[in-house]
Formats: structure tokens, C-alpha cells, sequence
């Protein structure tokens, strides 16, 4: 992982004093065009463990009551810190938010025990790092869409104009995960997708007949440019050499897991 990204979780750190608790999301909060960045943490409670270990349909709608509860304010911003806010942040700032509380309250180091995906092998291996050392994308500018160029299997261009996924995206493609991501990403693509060149619009079923080229290219758009932490961990079995890269699951690492 690269010194600059390592650097840019550590002045976030240093920025906020000895208690850690303000922190610059790589994204922001767009309230009435204006975008709104350093956000006010407080110390978790036993009472946000026991709400936290409530009932809650999805993990989306868990994190969003989480950090409804755990951001103390956001600099500027007039909009209210409620389940509104939070549940409409960007996926990236959400997960940052949670890599960051995570640290502050249990500590920098991950530990993790993952099994080798290879059957012949099966051996248990330990995982571990620092989430100061985990890379996170940041953004210069944040609109509230974005244009890109979708190509077809005869070279053809088509503009497409989306926004990045948030909170309420995840929370209302639950549903289908994880028993059919191919759904999930149907419904993900309509609610994201502003406008489709040559399409009159853009809804489940205009997105369930796109070619899966184009979907694709959706999904590489949103991930490479999207502000947030890279969760993926790359490493190799010790024992076999099987390659055994993971995405780091937050939520079910850091929060109670949803029956």
C-alpha cells in the first residue's frame, strides 16, 4: 500500500486532535449544491451497542442508524445529522466512517483467521493490517452526477450520465444479496442512472436489457472513480500459494451481524 495513501488517513488523524473524532470524508455531503466535508465523531456507548443489536431489516439500514447516531455534526452544514442524511451519503464515506470509528474505538490493527479456498489445502491462515494503511480514494470536487462513455461490441458510443451509490441504494438492493447480484446490480444501475443515450428511460427494465459489456462498464466506472476506502486484501496462501484475495467486509467485522 503506498506511503501517500498511508499519509492521508494520518493527517485526517492529526487533524482531529488528541481525541481522533474529526475526520474529512474522501467524498462529502452535498446539501443545496454545496459540498460539506469535515464531520464531528462522539465516543460510542453501551447504548448504541444495545441499538446496534436490535432489530434491523438489512446491514444497510444498520450503518445508517449508526452513524446517525455517531456523527456529532457536520462543519457548515445547516441539514440536520439524522437518518435522512445518513442514509444518502455515498457508499465510500459511509464505509471511511466506519473504518475510522472502528479505529478510534478498538484500535488501528485488523485481525483476521480466512481458510485457503483451495479444498486440497484448507489451512486457516491469519490475516492482519492496519487500517491507517488501507488505501482511500479522494475526490478534488464532488458533483451530483457524472458523465462517462459506454462502448459497444461495434465500437459505438453511448453517453451515460449517473451518480455514485449511496446508503439508500444498498438498503434497496438487499433484498436480492446474496442470491442474485445479478438483480442486485439491475436495480442498482436504474436508481443510479441519471440518463442513457438512446433510451427514453431508465428503469429496471431498460437496465435488464442492456448487454452485460455495458454493465460492466458501469460497474468499473462507479469502482474506479467512486471516493472511498479499498477494502480489497491481497494475499497468497503460505502454505499452497492459492491465491486467497478477499473484500474486506466491514459491517459484518464491525457491527452485530442482521438476522
Amino acid at each position: 500500500m503506498g506511503e501517500s495513501n498511508i499519509k492521508v488517513l494520518r493527517d485526517a488523524m492529526s487533524q482531529a486532535g488528541g481525541g481522533g473524532r474529526r475526520v474529512s470524508l474522501p467524498g462529502g455531503i452535498l446539501h443545496e449544491g454545496k459540498r460539506y466535508k469535515d464531520v464531528t465523531l462522539r465516543e460510542l456507548t453501551g447504548a448504541d451497542e444495545e441499538i446496534l443489536c436490535g432489530s434491523f431489516v438489512n446491514g444497510a439500514q444498520q450503518v445508517t442508524a449508526l452513524l446517525a447516531r455517531a456523527i456529532a455534526g457536520v462543519e457548515g452544514c445547516p441539514a440536520p445529522v439524522d437518518i435522512g442524511m445518513t442514509e444518502n451519503m455515498l457508499v465510500g464515506d459511509r464505509d471511511y466512517l466506519l473504518l475510522r470509528l472502528r479505529q478510534i474505538e478498538v484500535g488501528d490493527l485488523v485481525h483476521e483467521v480466512v481458510r485457503c479456498r483451495n479444498t486440497a489445502c484448507a489451512h486457516k491462515v491469519d490475516v492482519e493490517f492496519l487500517i491507517s494503511e488501507i488505501p482511500v480514494r479522494k475526490v478534488d470536487e464532488l458533483a451530483a452526477t457524472l458523465e462517462t462513455s459506454l462502448v459497444d461490441e461495434q465500437s459505438k458510443t453511448q453517453r451515460a450520465r449517473l451518480r455514485f451509490p449511496t446508503g439508500a441504494d444498498l438498503d434497496a438492493i438487499a433484498e436480492f444479496l446474496p442470491g442474485n447480484p445479478g438483480a442486485a446490480n439491475t436495480r442498482l444501475y436504474a436508481r443510479v442512472l441519471d440518463k442513457l443515450e438512446g433510451q427514453s428511460a431508465t428503469d429496471e427494465e431498460t437496465v435488464r436489457r442492456l448487454p452485460l459489456r455495458l454493465r460492466a462498464q458501469l460497474a468499473t466506472f462507479i469502482a474506479n472513480n467512486a471516493p472511498g476506502p479499498d477494502l480489497a486484501v491481497d494475499i497468497a496462501c503460505p502454505h499452497c500459494g492459492t491465491d486467497m484475495s478477499y473484500s474486506f467486509d466491514l459491517n459484518a467485522f464491525f457491527l452485530p451481524s442482521v438476522s
